[in-house]
């Protein structure tokens, strides 16, 4: 079974063979540049579904863990109006749930 990477560089790899094909196809075989074409944004939509599941990175994931605790003390602090306080209580919620993967 392939990992998400070895997915994503077989599929750049057909796609870049298929535009290759696509390149020294002549502009009157318009069927066959269609179909091409077809398949090319059939990879082009896998690779950007498998990129949009990826998880974040072990820094990404610490990086949005510190900017929530940074959010949460801001809203904690009596500054401000109650509004601003609940508002940044939720942006931190929502950057800490985020950031679990």
């Amino acid at each position: 079974m392939e990992t998400v990477g070895e997915e994503i560089a077989r599929l750049e790899g057909e796609r870049h063979r298929y535009s290759e094909t696509f390149r020294n196809t002549s502009e009157a075989d318009v069927v066959t540049r269609s179909h091409l074409q077809l398949e090319m944004d059939r990879r082009t939509a896998r690779i950007v579904d498998l990129q949009a599941q990826r998880p974040l990175g072990f820094l990404a994931r610490w990086v949005m863990r510190a900017a929530a605790a940074a959010v949460a003390i801001a809203a904690a602090t009596p500054a401000g109006p109650w509004w601003v306080r609940a508002a940044l209580g939720a942006v931190a919620l929502v950057v800490g749930f985020l950031s679990l993967g």
